[in-house]
């Protein structure tokens, strides 16, 4: 199975095939006729977790799309692995299914083998029925990516489509390119501009969804760090008790900096809180991108096949289709792309908020220390002092990274122009409706 081979296929809501590419007929072995009208399962394969499916038709029959990897059987009883992208459309469903290309391909395939030997033990120990033995296997799947880190099947799912679509775009990126006129001229021009415009989105999109991460996990270590701080101002406190009678004014530095420095902390706290939004917005809004990513792929894939004379004519009915795919969503889009911008600029404000407000500690630290040192306390004192400067030590070289982390995201934002975006799926639906001849020349 080649990098840039897309298999199409579509489905009434029971799961029967309607529509198939050449593609899927080369690949499942079957022809045409015995894949239109059949069940889907058709090509499934009996290594596959009936929970994997369970969760693929319960997403879909919420009215979301999934994405899923899937080993299936041709006809000659040989297997082939795809992943696949699949969305509730008009009466049925859509699926494009591709070459698995990403890091978690290894990873679900062992996870896919200890699901169903936890189906296939629930039969034999338990007596459950199909529906029930699926069930046993995705809490398998979901408690095995738990493991490695993922929440659960559908926080694994908004991973392995942006990454897929990485892997595959570098890889094809002239795969579709022919030279043609006409409607299907039409066609490959506006999947063309289509892909440079959302390629780049999802590059953006995974570069700052490592940028979350490492926000993060910055934010955290300097969360602890003057978590601890602000304990040591009790510390502090305490220190200056024991030489209130020869400093009586270190008592009242050590109360006012307690101020800043609990700001400091509620600041970080919503930091972390606020980022936990943004990564998850990230995550979304990568898969929806992702997602009409692979649906314009495949109309640039017909159009080719058109022109090759692998596929007849007819077969671009299903661009329109593909289209509305593609499009479904824009404006859940345009509204997540905006609040993503808007949780970039409040998690940068909340940077350099921290920043100040324990800039400010430090100074009523400096001040404290040379009262200290001036009152010749520094021996009384020395084990608080140690506590305080280690502290503070350590903060500032986080707190630099943190910085500069903010001032990424104080220049981050997300360029969405949907209506860029619409314009490009009209012109490909156009091209169809305005019933000119189809031609390559």
């Amino acid at each position: 199975m080649a990098t840039e081979d897309l298999f199409f296929s579509t489905t009434d809501r029971r799961g029967v095939i309607g529509q198939c590419n050449s593609v899927f007929v080369r690949i499942s072995g079957y022809s045409r006729d015995e894949l239109a009208g059949m069940p889907h399962n058709i090509v499934r394969h009996p290594d596959m977790p009936g929970g994997a499916f369970r969760w693929i038709w319960d997403t879909l029959a919420s009215g979301r799309s999934a994405a899923a990897y899937v080993k299936n059987r041709a006809k000659d009883g040989s297997s082939y692995w795809v992943f696949a992208v699949m969305s509730p459309v008009r009466d049925g469903y859509l699926s494009v299914r591709m070459a698995p290309r990403g890091p978690q391909f290894d990873l679900i395939r062992q996870v896919y083998a200890e699901a169903v030997q936890a189906e296939r033990e629930a039969v034999r120990t338990r007596g459950l029925g199909r529906r029930d033995a699926a069930g046993a296997g995705l809490a398998a799947i979901e408690t095995a990516l738990a493991r490695h880190g993922y929440a659960s099947l559908d926080a694994f799912a908004l991973d392995a489509l942006p990454t897929e679509v990485s892997a595959r775009r570098h890889l094809v990126t002239t795969a579709f390119a022919r030279p043609a006129g006409g409607v299907l001229g039409e066609i490959l021009s506006g999947a063309e501009a289509l892909d440079e415009l959302l390629g780049g989105l999802v590059d953006r999109l995974t570069a700052y969804q490592s940028l979350c991460d490492r926000l993060a996990s910055t934010s955290s270590t300097v969360l602890g760090i003057t978590e601890r701080l602000a304990g040591s101002v009790d510390a502090a406190r305490h220190a200056s008790e024991l030489v209130a009678d020869s400093a009586p004014t270190l008592a009242n530095v050590a109360r006012v900096m307690a101020a800043p420095m609990g700001d400091a902390v509620t600041a970080l706290s919503r930091l972390g809180a606020g980022l936990g939004r943004l990564r998850a917005d990230v995550a979304e809004l990568r898969f929806r991108i992702s997602l009409a990513t692979v649906y314009n792929d495949m109309v640039a894939a017909f159009a080719a096949e058109v022109i090759d004379n692998a596929a007849p004519p007819d077969s671009l009915h299903a661009v329109p289709l593909l289209c509305h795919a593609a499009e479904s969503g824009l404006l859940e889009m345009s509204e997540q792309v905006r609040r993503v911008n808007e949780e970039l600029r409040e998690s940068a404000d909340l940077v350099a908020e921290a920043g100040g407000l324990l800039e400010t500690f430090r100074r009523f630290l400096g001040q404290w220390r040379n009262l200290v040192f001036r009152s010749r306390s520094d021996s009384s004192l020395q084990a608080e002092l140690a506590t305080i400067d280690a502290e503070m030590s350590a903060s500032w070289d986080w707190m630099d990274m943190l910085r500069t982390l903010g001032r990424e995201y104080r220049s981050a934002v997300v360029p969405f122009d949907a209506g860029l975006l619409g314009a490009h799926l009209d012109k490909m639906r156009g091209a169809l409706s305005a019933s000119a001849p189809l031609s390559t020349g």
